[in-house]
């Protein structure tokens, strides 16, 4: 049984390692060097790529493995990538040489604001669809609760208590109006403010 154990800890264990055995036992570090950079991997994933290694007592190549991620951040660092990530709302770890960093954060930055605005409309959108499901939700109540009222056999203290709900119910209704109205002028602006800025 603890056999079993350890051999299942180290199937988890492996899947979780940034390198495989037989890419450490490869050891192409220039080409996963070059991917690591491709992907914007900060350099302390080196780290990582280390101890996944030293079980199969291999040890990285770090010449190789800088030169081929600085070839491949050149590819990462570009104007066009750092507007997609931005958009995507992906994290960026601020891995680009000095020379391409400032174009790069430029256009990150400006993908990164129309992925909040999106965010913001989406959210807003999602705001009202909930306001409209509550709206409906309570005018069928509304309508339960007037057949109710009218209804035979109810006695006094049940009349009563039922009007009372009917006037919560009815005095809810125009302040969830009121709002839907104030979130749908909010998002017609909201995609105006998009529209700006694609």
């Amino acid at each position: 049984m603890r056999t079993l154990i350890l051999a299942s800890l180290f199937v988890v264990l492996s899947g979780c390692a940034s390198l495989s055995q037989e890419e450490c036992l490869t050891g192409d570090w220039q080409g996963i060097g070059y991917r690591d950079g491709l992907q914007g991997k900060a350099e302390a994933y080196l780290a990582e790529h280390q101890s996944a290694c030293a079980e199969y007592k291999v040890s990285l190549n770090l010449e190789d493995y800088l030169q081929g991620r600085n070839e491949g951040l050149k590819s990462y660092c570009q104007p066009d990538n750092a507007y997609r990530l931005g958009r995507q709302g992906t994290e960026y770890s601020y891995v680009c040489p000095a020379e391409l960093e400032g174009a790069f954060v430029a256009k990150y930055q400006q993908g990164r604001e129309v992925y909040q605005q999106e965010k913001a409309i989406k959210s807003l959108e999602a705001d009202i669809r909930k306001n409209k499901a509550e709206q409906t939700k309570l005018k069928d109540q509304i309508i339960k609760t007037e057949a109710k009222l009218v209804a035979d056999g109810k006695s006094r203290s049940e009349r009563q208590r039922l009007l009372g709900d009917l006037k919560d119910m009815e005095q809810r209704l125009p302040n969830l109006k009121t709002e839907l109205f104030r979130m749908e002028l909010q998002l017609q602006r909201e995609k105006t403010a998009l529209q700006k800025l694609l």
